[in-house]
C-alpha cells in the first residue's frame, strides 16, 4: 500500500473510532447524571420546537415529500420512514424516498407477485442516499425475478430491526428474513434517547426502544421507548424533565466521561465497567478512553448476540429461515481493505457456528479490492458516498445473489431446471 493511502486509512479508522468513542460512557459520573455538566450537555442536544413539530406532525404523503427530512414518530420503534426529496445523491443529485402501505420502501420489480424475502436492518437496508429503484434490494429482484421487501429504516439498532420485524411477520410474513446489520447497529442498542450519543443534529435524534445488559450476570433487559405519545415528545425541551429521566443512563455517562476536560479516570472506568458488567480491562490494553471503548464495546457486541438469538428463536418457531448481512462503513472498511483489526472479531466468530449463512461484506470488499489496481480511497470511492451509491448497493446485491438463490426453497426462478 503506497503510504498516503495508509495515512488515510489510518485518518478514517481514526474517525471512526471517535464516533465508536462518543458511544461510549463515563464522566466521573455513574450517579452523577444531575451535575452541571450533565444538565449543560443534556442542554445543548435539546431538539428545537420545529424539529419536534416536523418530527411528530401527522403530513399526507405529498406534504412530506416537501417539509418532512423522511422520519416520522412511532411510539413502539422510536421512528419509521415517510415519504421524502432528499439532496444527498450521487454526483450531487437528489433522491427519492416513497413507501408501501404497510412501511416497506417502495417496491418497483414484481410488485403484484407474493413475496418470500423481507429485509430488516438500518440505512444500509434501507439504502439512504438512493433513489427507489437503486436500492440492492431492488438489483437483487430484478436478477431472482420476485419481489424483495425492504424494511429497513435509517438510525435503526439491530433491536429496533427486531421489534419491527415482530409487527411486520404478525401482519403478512413471508419465509425468508434477511437481517443485515451495520457497524454502528451494535451501539446503538443501548441508546436510550439518540441524540445524546449522535449530538444535536442527527436527523432520527430521539428517544428509542433499546436494551439494558449485565455482561457478566448474563442479562439482556428489553426497555420500552420512553415517550410513548406524540405529546410526550415535547418533554425533551423540558430541562428538567431530562435531566431527571436520563440521570441514569449509561451512555450520558459514557460521553461525560469522553468529553470531560479533565479526560477519563480509574474510577470512570471503574464505574462505567460495572454499569455494564464487564471486567475492567487489563493494564496495558491501551488508554482510559480507549478501555471505556473497549467496554462499551463488549456490551454492545453482547446485546446484539441476544438479538440474534432473539431473531433465531422467532424465525425457527415459525418455520421461517434466516439469512445474516455484516455491513460497514467506509472508515471500518478501509481499515479491513488495510489489514487492519475487527472490532467485532468475537461476534463474527460466534456467527460461524450458526447453521444459517452470513455474509461479510469485508471479506466480498476485500475480495473485489485484490482484483483492483487502484488505492484504497479511490477504490471505495465508487462504492460509497457516505452510504453506498447506486454502484455499491449493485455491486452488494451482485456479491449476495449466489448465497441467496441458494437459501430458497424453491430456488429462483431463473435457477431452477
Amino acid at each position: 500500500m503506497q503510504r498516503r493511502d495508509f495515512l488515510r486509512v489510518v485518518a478514517q479508522a481514526a474517525g471512526s473510532a471517535l464516533a465508536f468513542g462518543r458511544a461510549t460512557h463515563g464522566a466521573e459520573a455513574a450517579g452523577n447524571g444531575e451535575s452541571q455538566g450533565a444538565k449543560e450537555y443534556l442542554r445543548s442536544i435539546m431538539p428545537s420546537r420545529e424539529r419536534i413539530a416536523q418530527f411528530t406532525e401527522v403530513m399526507t404523503p405529498e406534504e412530506s415529500v416537501q417539509r418532512s427530512n423522511g422520519w416520522t414518530y412511532d411510539p413502539e420503534l422510536g421512528w419509521v420512514h415517510c415519504p421524502a426529496t432528499h439532496s444527498n445523491g450521487v454526483d450531487k443529485s437528489k433522491t427519492f424516498y416513497s413507501y408501501e402501505s404497510d412501511g416497506a420502501r417502495r417496491v418497483g420489480h414484481f410488485a403484484s407477485k407474493p413475496c418470500r424475502i423481507h429485509a430488516y436492518g438500518d440505512s444500509f437496508t434501507h439504502c439512504d442516499q438512493v433513489s427507489d429503484g437503486e436500492t440492492w434490494e431492488e438489483y437483487l429482484a430484478a436478477h431472482l425475478q420476485e419481489p424483495i421487501r425492504n424494511y429497513g429504516v435509517g438510525g435503526y439498532s439491530v433491536y429496533q430491526a427486531y421489534r419491527r420485524m415482530l409487527k411486520v411477520e404478525k401482519q403478512a410474513g413471508a419465509g425468508h428474513i434477511i437481517l443485515n446489520i451495520y457497524d454502528d447497529d451494535h451501539f446503538r442498542n443501548l441508546d436510550a434517547w439518540r441524540s445524546i450519543r449522535s449530538g444535536p443534529n442527527s436527523q432520527c435524534g430521539f428517544t428509542l426502544p433499546h436494551l439494558r445488559v449485565n455482561v457478566g450476570q448474563g442479562r439482556c433487559e428489553q426497555v420500552e421507548n420512553l415517550l410513548r405519545t406524540i405529546g410526550e415528545v415535547s418533554k425533551l425541551r423540558d430541562e428538567d424533565f431530562i435531566a431527571k429521566a436520563f440521570k441514569d443512563d449509561p451512555g450520558l455517562q459514557l460521553m461525560l466521561a469522553t468529553r470531560a476536560a479533565g479526560g477519563a479516570t480509574p474510577k470512570t472506568v471503574s464505574a462505567i465497567a460495572a454499569s455494564f458488567g464487564v471486567p475492567v480491562a487489563k493494564p496495558g490494553s491501551g488508554n482510559l478512553v480507549q478501555q471505556i471503548r473497549q467496554i462499551h464495546t463488549e456490551a454492545s457486541l453482547y446485546a446484539t448476540r441476544n438479538v440474534v438469538s432473539w431473531f433465531e428463536k422467532f424465525v425457527n418457531g415459525a418455520g421461517k429461515k434466516l439469512l445474516i448481512i455484516l455491513s460497514f462503513g467506509r472508515g471500518n472498511m478501509a481499515s479491513a481493505l488495510a489489514g487492519g483489526p475487527r472490532f467485532d472479531q468475537g461476534f463474527v466468530e460466534w456467527l460461524r457456528t450458526k447453521p444459517y449463512p452470513v455474509i461479510d461484506m469485508r471479506d466480498v470488499f476485500a475480495q473485489e479490492y485484490r482484483q483492483s489496481r487502484l488505492e484504497i480511497g479511490p477504490f471505495l470511492n465508487r462504492f460509497y458516498n457516505g452510504h453506498h451509491t447506486p454502484a455499491g448497493n449493485f455491486f452488494t446485491a451482485w456479491a449476495i445473489k449466489g448465497r441467496v438463490a441458494k437459501w430458497l426453497d424453491p430456488a429462483p426462478l431463473p435457477y431452477r431446471p
